[in-house]
């Protein structure tokens, strides 16, 4: 009996992930990452813990919201931690890995309450960032970033012998590749200064014999403008703009309702608690949706970060 429910909770679920794909809890590691894309200096080296928790509560069909009676939320914490080191100077590599604790999703069937819920490590990223461009006055730096991301996660997580969905699965199980450009420029007497940054990604399709899936394409814009009210306090505007293609199935059927425009406010705030260790709090919050066919939709994320800088050579 215990088996044939999960079965009923997982089949609903599993529906609703395959026709009405959400954005809170797509596969793999959420958009985002230490909340910095520049380049460093030769052989120094930047640390960044980070955890971030995730909610969606509300259905949309294109951009207005859907009640859906049986799904009642889905969220996730996410522990991070990145790698950043000048190699030259010119040349940064960048390495993050981070960790579901809990990615889950509530459902009511027949008022019966049932969660379904997974946790692992998430996927593997790593990219090279070169410098274009660095200037000193003005202060600014034009970036190029090229890298990939790789399922190294559970992707086969299961609930009394039941695989769960897609989305609530901590790796991606595919590789996605990406490419992306970050500009920013601050005069040096100056306290505003501002940057744009855009990315690019693309997967490769899941093949696993019983399962034949390939995610939308995704591209990501965003402008910002910064405040410094001293040496240790800047305060970050950030608009974000989120694009989404529509994912595949075997045989290149479409599915309709996964793929969106979504459209952010990206308050953040940094505080430099010494000159090598900062504090950096942020938060995403969708002012404008618009989903294809009916997807679960995100409400808001909020990450806390602790960054450290260590020269590593002279």
């Amino acid at each position: 009996m215990k088996l044939f429910t999960a079965a009923i909770f997982i089949f609903f679920s599993l529906f609703w992930a395959l026709n009405a794909k959400g954005q809170c809890c797509s596969a793999g590691n959420p958009a985002g990452g230490d909340g910095s894309n520049d380049g460093l200096d030769e052989k120094t080296l930047r640390v960044y813990f980070s955890y971030k928790y995730s909610l969606s509560e509300d259905y949309y069909h294109l951009d207005s919201k859907y009640e859906v009676p049986y799904v009642q939320k889905s969220d996730f914490d996410y522990g991070n931690i990145s790698l950043t080191y000048g190699l030259w100077p010119r040349l940064t590599v960048h390495l993050e890995q981070g960790y579901f604790w809990s990615k889950a999703q509530e459902l009511t069937i027949n008022n019966q309450y049932e969660k379904i819920q997974s946790k692992g490590f998430g996927d593997l990223g790593l990219n090279l960032r070169y410098i274009a461009i660095k200037t000193v006055k003005p202060i600014s730096q034009l970036v190029f970033t090229a890298g990939f991301k790789a399922p190294v996660g559970a992707f086969n997580e299961e609930i009394d012998g039941v695989t769960i969905p897609i989305s609530l699965q901590p790796s991606s199980g595919a590789f996605k590749y990406n490419a992306s450009a970050f500009y920013f420029r601050k005069r040096g007497d100056r306290k505003i200064g501002w940057n744009t940054f855009a990315l690019f990604e693309l997967s490769q399709t899941i093949n696993k014999g019983y399962l034949v899936y390939h995610y939308g394409n995704y591209f990501q814009f965003a402008f910002a403008g910064n405040y410094a009210f001293n040496e240790k306090l800047t305060v970050t505007a950030n608009a974000k703009f989120e694009w989404r293609g529509k994912d595949e199935r075997e045989d290149e059927i479409i599915i309709e309702s996964t793929g969106s425009r979504v459209v952010y406010i990206n308050p953040q705030i940094m505080y430099a608690i010494t000159k090598d260790w900062g504090i950096i709090l942020m938060t995403d919050l969708p002012v404008y949706k618009y989903v294809n066919g009916y997807q679960l939709t995100n409400k808001f994320s909020a990450q806390i970060g602790l960054r450290r800088n260590i020269q590593l050579g002279n």
